[in-house]
This record gives structure tokens, C-alpha cells and sequence, in this order.
């Protein structure tokens, strides 16, 4: 098993109280268990997904780049040394992004896709060297796009905040 991607709709409040809550990661666990909230899982290609749309890894997110932000959030609230990662996004936010990713033209990107590039930069998952299964990971990160994108306008139009946690 490997490290993958959720995002869970919450609220701007919640986002608050997680920053100031040193149980935080028991709080998420209770939320992510909450059958009433929408989530959204792209497994282990988010970091292929950051990746492809702004040619850096996820671990060097990108500050006010809202692509970057849809992946790997607004803000970090698990800190800096620890083996989850937590990142929150303010309501007001997800809108913004769900928006700049309508507008991404994701076949351009797919286009571009070269499995060589995603190893040499040590991309997550390290699947890179599997070359004959390069269409099914193209229709892998299209459908983490895909996901993602609408779990995004679906927020936007709840104006909810998105919890996203890598672990």
C-alpha cells in the first residue's frame, strides 16, 4: 500500500478548529468515516497529477497557483515532519479553483505526458518504468482529473472547504 489522496468536503470553521486541535488526525479519521460527506479518493496519482498540470512535484507545492492548491491544498495544517500530510482550503478558495480547473485543457497535458520526465523527477508512484502501460495510466490520471474536478465545482456550488489529506 502506498500513499494516496483524499478530499473531503468541511466546512471554514472546521478548518479552523483542526489548525488549533492537537488531535487533529483522530478528528480526521471520524470525519473521513462520515458517510454524509462528500469525498473524493484519487488514490496514489495525485503527485503524477501535480506533476503533470504545473511540471513540479507535489512535495514543492506552489504558492497561490490554484492548480496546486486543487491537489495539495491552501494551507498545511499537519506541519512539516510528519508521515500524513493535512491541508485545508477555505471556502471562498474552492471556488476560485473550481473554476481554474474547468478551464484546464487536460488532453493538452496528456499530450505532453512522457514517462521518462515523471521518473527522472522521482514522481509518486513509481510506475514509470512500465511503459506498456502507458495508455492505462494516461486514462488513470484523466480520471483522477476528472474527480477531482467535479468534487471541486461540487464544493464550490455547497460553498463548502475542502480537508485534503496524503497518507
Amino acid at each position: 500500500m502506498g500513499m494516496i489522496a483524499n478530499y473531503q468536503q468541511t466546512t471554514d470553521k472546521k478548518l479552523n478548529e483542526l489548525k488549533s486541535h492537537e488531535e487533529m488526525f483522530e478528528d480526521i479519521e471520524e470525519l473521513q468515516e462520515n458517510e454524509n460527506l462528500d469525498l473524493c479518493d484519487i488514490d496514489k496519482m495525485w503527485d503524477a497529477l501535480h506533476f503533470l498540470l504545473t511540471g513540479k512535484s507535489a512535495s514543492e507545492p506552489i504558492e497561490n497557483d490554484l492548480i496546486s492548491e486543487a491537489i495539495v491544498g491552501q494551507f498545511n495544517i499537519s506541519g512539516e515532519e510528519i508521515e500524513e500530510y493535512i491541508s485545508g482550503t477555505r471556502a471562498d478558495r474552492v471556488k476560485e479553483i473550481a473554476v481554474a480547473l474547468q478551464k484546464v485543457d487536460f488532453e493538452k497535458y496528456i499530450e505532453k505526458f512522457n514517462m521518462i520526465e515523471f521518473s527522472k523527477n522521482d514522481i509518486y508512484p513509481n510506475i514509470w518504468e512500465y511503459e506498456d502501460e502507458a495508455d492505462e495510466i494516461k486514462d488513470d490520471l484523466r480520471a483522477s482529473f476528472k474527480s477531482l474536478k467535479e468534487f471541486y465545482i461540487r464544493m464550490a456550488e455547497k460553498e463548502y472547504a475542502v480537508l485534503v489529506s496524503i497518507y
